[in-house]
């Protein structure tokens, strides 16, 4: 069923002379997952076989790190295939992956340059004097002559010993502003010599990276280009520049091309965020698509298999680079591969656990599944014991729990208090950008139906209710509720979580009040439906509770839909129709408004858990209830407790 639905994403592929089972592409992502000295581990050999195992078509690893002259990054853990005592692990990593049908592919890259992770311990290099990014008072060497015929070299033997391993296809690094890039952009490249001036010069140690590849190991790899097409920034790489570097890759001999956008400046496209979309991309490798004839992979946030299968249809790819969402679901391609799309655990986007955790030099693991990274570590066995196991509240920390108790052989009773599953998630899901959440509360409602869980809806917990159901054990997951304060009793004075519930007009003036990822993303929900929208935070800064990455796209956001931001602005009172304010100068200021919204944090709603602890000798206490988070921390509280039952 899901291959004729699908069945151009699931049709057989050819890069080069490799033949892959189907048009899915695992990205290559940083993990962390590599040890001190950047060796492959087990963890990381586990982490791709399960992608593999799940029916990804061709995956490509991390990107490899092999420079002598950039020796960057020192802080990641990442791979590197620089030498003979490296071949082994990544032999095992590519045998594994083969073994389950996919088609191994690593990326190669020669060095971060500018972009160096740590610029204040290794001295970063570039293709000329330039500011590093993350310490602009620190200044990169430039490249000389030599070094570059080195860089040249030593990713032309990596190439080699890719081949020794068994690797059938690789990748150069060629994207987000790395060294490769920095060659190819006219505004760090200021070299007069050979290898900058127009694009040819640009793209000169390209040229000779794939040449001195075919030369050594001839046809036995494919080799694939990473590239931002569109740098997506003032003054830098346009979508026509992008084409004309196409074309002269396809010249070069590379036998694909992975398309996509961005580069560290502007963020949010390397890393795609909800606010850009469903196949953000599509448009970009349409165009190059026009303009080559080697095959043209294309990423950006491909959350289902409908939207992966509608772009290829339409002639804009020829393969679908997934990454985060076989994060989320290491089986995305096998279920959407028979059809059963509704099993699939969505990502919802949100960077926090997966992108960054790496960039602040940490391991890889997913908001939506804590076994992501930890394959082998986080199992769900089947319980020494079968135990009557009650469950209060049906938010994600709830549901986690009781799928995880029910697939471990535990008889399950969830109580909850409304008359549909999933908390908190059903007003954050509400507005059009948050789409990945509302797939993602529809999949754990789903999850709770079909995991043979007794659901009682509609029933509000008291000891009375749980002593019912004679539970062994009891979770309590009964959240946390957004509060205003006391002595407001009046119907333009909400709480986000009242929001859905009222009818607005289109052009209502809306004083939200607390700048934190919950009030700003309301606030743009509601600019974006036309009404005149101001946030007010006491805080130097809004939406401080989240990533670099979905902040940034967040502003840009509320920018372009016009909301007014007043940070350092501390809410005093409701009077009449004006919320009153009191800057950080001392000054009292008064806006008006016909809806104030407040987002000034919730309280747990934990009056049931005292009274459970007391009566319960083997219960939990979990999600908001225990300590108010994200969704990433309720998921991962609820799955640790529900294997913590024997």
């Amino acid at each position: 069923m899901g291959s004729v639905r699908y069945s151009n994403l699931f049709s057989e592929g050819r890069i080069g002379k490799v033949k892959i089972r189907n048009r899915i592409v695992m990205t290559p992502m940083g993990t962390g997952h590599c040890g001190p000295d950047s060796r492959v581990t087990q963890e990381l050999i586990d982490f791709y076989t399960a992608r593999a195992k799940g029916g990804v078509g061709m995956i490509i690893t991390e990107t490899n790190y092999q420079s002598e002259i950039d020796v960057t990054p020192i802080t990641f853990g990442m791979a590197r295939l620089d030498h003979p005592n490296k071949i082994a692990r990544h032999t095992e990593l590519a045998d594994m992956v083969k073994y389950y049908g996919s088609v191994p592919c690593v990326q190669l890259s020669i060095g971060m340059g500018r972009q160096s992770d740590a610029p204040h311990l290794v001295p970063p290099v570039a293709p000329s004097e330039c500011p590093a990014v993350n310490n602009p008072n620190i200044i990169c060497k430039e490249l000389t002559h030599g070094e570059i015929k080195t860089m040249v070299s030593n990713i032309a033997r990596s190439a080699e010993y890719a081949v020794t391993a068994g690797f059938e296809v690789a990748e150069i690094h060629g994207h987000a502003g790395y060294l490769i890039d920095q060659f190819m952009s006219p505004d760090i490249n200021k070299r007069t010599d050979e290898y900058g001036g127009d694009l040819n010069g640009r793209l000169r140690i390209v040229k000779e990276i794939r040449d001195e590849i075919r030369k050594r190991v001839g046809d036995a790899l494919a080799v694939t280009f990473r590239i931002s097409v569109d740098q997506k920034y003032p003054g830098y790489r346009t979508l026509e520049e992008g084409i004309e570097i196409c074309k002269l890759l396809e010249e070069f001999g590379f036998d694909a091309l992975n398309v996509d956008a961005g580069r560290y400046e502007s963020i949010p496209w390397i890393f795609p965020t909800s606010y850009l979309g469903t196949a953000c991309m599509k448009d970009l490798s349409y165009a190059i698509k026009k303009n080559v004839k080697i095959p043209v992979i294309n990423a950006g946030n491909f959350n289902h298999p409908k939207v992966a299968e509608e772009a290829l249809a339409d002639g804009s790819a020829d393969f679908i680079a997934i990454g985060r969402s076989l994060l989320a679901d290491p089986e995305w391609a096998e279920k959407s591969r028979l059809g059963k799309e509704e099993e699939i655990r969505h990502c919802i986007r949100c960077n926090e656990k997966c992108i960054a955790r790496v960039l602040e030099g940490k391991e890889l693991t997913c908001a939506v599944n804590p076994q992501c990274g930890r394959e082998s570590r986080y199992t769900i066995s089947k319980a020494d014991k079968v135990k009557r196991v009650t469950v209060v509240g049906g938010g994600p920390a709830g549901i986690e729990a009781a799928c995880v108790a029910s697939k471990r052989g535990h008889k399950v009773t969830l109580i909850e208090k409304e008359e549909q599953l999933g908390g908190q998630l059903n007003y954050a899901s509400m507005e059009p950008f948050k789409w990945p959440v509302r797939d993602f509360n529809e999949y754990m409602k789903r999850q709770a139906v079909i995991n043979d869980i007794d659901l009682r809806l509609g029933v509000e917990a008291t000891m009375d209710t749980i002593r019912e159901t004679d539970p062994d054990v009891v979770i309590v997951a009964t959240g946390a509720r957004q509060v205003i304060p006391d002595n407001i009793d009046r119907d333009d004075v909400i709480t986000v979580a009242n929001l859905h519930n009222r009818e607005l007009k289109g052009d209502e003036r809306v004083v939200v009040i607390g700048g934190g990822l919950v009030g700003s993303e309301s606030a743009l929900g509601l600019a974006m439906k036309g009404h005149d929208v101001t946030i007010v935070e006491m805080l130097d800064d809004i939406a401080g509770d989240i990533n670099i990455i979905n902040r940034t796209s967040l502003l840009e956001e509320l920018e372009k839909h016009e909301v007014k931001i007043m940070t350092n602005t501390s809410y005093e009172e409701i009077k009449g129709n004006e919320v009153v304010c009191t800057t950080k100068e001392g000054s009292e200021i008064g806006i008006p408004f016909d809806l104030a919204l407040f987002a000034t944090g919730a309280k747990r709603n934990d009056s049931l858990a005292k009274a459970v602890k007391e009566n319960y000798l083997e219960s939990y206490v979990i999600g908001d209830c225990a300590c108010i988070g994200k969704i990433s921390d309720a998921v991962h509280s609820g799955y640790i407790t529900g294997t913590r039952i024997y």
